[in-house]
């Protein structure tokens, strides 16, 4: 059969949320002219339709995309493509419809290329989102290579196809004032959501670009909370243990890394030990050496469950094992008591020497004996003696005074006169 060539037709595909430009170009793949007509294709509830003057039993419709065909039953002259896969069905790389109609034992075909408009080159590149601390999200992109400089780009999204759509409320913005980003907030990750980035220029049409994506494969989980290592010495080794990120029924595997804390001052130096996968939230590490310190970090990812299934954030550095800021505040603290105690001995030593010095200066005088104290401590028949020398001195006195005194007769010359 050759494909004949149909109407090729300018169209403006209107969804809800913006306008898309793009070319509907649709060609016969019969021979005779194709009994199907007026073939449409609703890009937002991805369903095409067409009208036919055959008295038809049976409908296909067909998708092809990067060369992969997927066949659906039509009911009637519609077919809806929500069985498929959303996430495999970007339109802006261009998408190609097929409607077949079996009449008579005779295959009549149409088809219709969805072709998107605009310079090649002018779409955002490297669109990513980001889901983090559970509700928040982040979406990013590059400019097109091709894009004039006055390319302002606009992000829409759209959770399901009975939802209105949401225009980013908070862009993100380079240093010319172009949207390059987009912050969303309390958004749920369990959805699927599909986003379109258009773009508007004084110069050229620009190309859309759109993506489904779904927001669980795109979460960085948090770290594990409440991290704990307790070591023991007989036999060496540490029990360590954590909690989930967030309470989802043992839904992760953790990657633990313990390195000892000299590999991080040196990174050539010893063996880089490395990460250990446990799915439960406790380990035993046997390796220990009481005379290192070790570095612990751990990070989760989803292995079961509707999470993301990349590795999240490591956790913050726990260091346990031989405690060097214990052993050097106490070698600090003999060291302080050693220089307070040699300090103590010298300021003694001074004073000692200071106060020798100053007896040598300042001798005491002697002081004379002082008799009436040793007579008053001198034994008793001392004392005795000499008050009966006193009392014998007194009646002497009185005894003296008691005599007489008698006239004496006239001298002579040349005697002497003897009482």
């Amino acid at each position: 059969m050759m494909a004949v060539p149909g109407l090729t037709v300018m169209i403006w595909c209107i969804m809800s949320f913006s306008s898309v430009q793009a070319v509907l170009q649709c060609t016969d793949l019969n021979d005779t002219p194709s009994l199907i007509t007026n073939l449409r294709v609703n890009l937002r509830k991805l369903e095409m339709t067409w009208e036919s003057s055959l008295n038809v039993t049976k409908f296909s419709c067909t998708l092809e995309k990067d060369q992969i065909f997927v066949t659906f039953d039509a009911t009637n002259t519609s077919c809806r493509l929500e069985i498929l896969e959303a996430e495999d069905l970007p339109l802006h790389k261009g998408l190609l419809y097929i409607v077949k109609a079996d009449y008579n034992n005779n295959i009549y075909s149409r088809q219709c290329r969805f072709i998107p408009q605009g310079m090649n080159g002018t779409s955002v590149e490297n669109f990513s989102c980001t889901v983090y601390n559970r509700s928040f999200m982040n979406c990013t992109w590059n400019a097109g290579r091709n894009a004039p400089k006055d390319t302002q780009y606009f992000l829409y999204q759209q959770f399901s196809k009975s939802e209105d759509e949401i225009e980013c409320q908070q862009y993100i913005k380079d240093a010319h004032g172009r949207h390059t980003g987009c912050i969303f907030q309390q958004v749920d990750r369990r959805n699927q959501v599909y986003f379109l980035v258009n773009g508007s220029s004084t110069e050229s049409e620009i190309q859309f670009y759109d993506e489904y994506i779904k927001l669980y494969k795109t979460e960085i989980l948090p770290p594990p909370l409440h991290i704990t290592v307790k070591c023991v010495e007989d036999p060496p080794h540490c029990t360590v243990q954590w909690e989930e990120p967030f309470e989802h029924n043992r839904c992760f595997e953790y990657e633990i890394d313990i390195q000892s804390k000299e590999n991080e001052v040196d990174p050539n130096k010893g063996n880089k030990v490395p990460p250990i996968i446990v799915d439960q939230e406790t380990y035993t590490f046997e390796n220990f050496n009481v005379k290192k310190k070790y570095l612990l970090q751990i990070r989760a990812r989803s292995n079961t469950c509707l999470l993301s299934e990349k590795w999240g954030e490591w956790s913050k550095p726990v260091e346990f094992g031989f405690n060097e800021e214990y052993l050097s505040s106490l070698t600090i603290t003999l060291i302080f008591i050693a220089l307070g105690t040699i300090l103590v001995v010298l300021f003694v030593c001074f004073l000692c020497k200071r106060y020798c010095n100053l007896k040598k200066i300042f001798s005491p005088v002697p002081q004379p004996r002082n008799k009436f104290n040793t007579l008053l401590f001198d034994e008793q028949p001392m004392q005795k003696e000499y008050e009966d020398i006193e009392i014998k001195y007194e009646s002497e006195e009185i005894e003296i005074t008691a005599v007489e005194e008698m006239a004496l007769p006239p001298k002579e010359k040349g005697s002497i006169c003897i009482p």
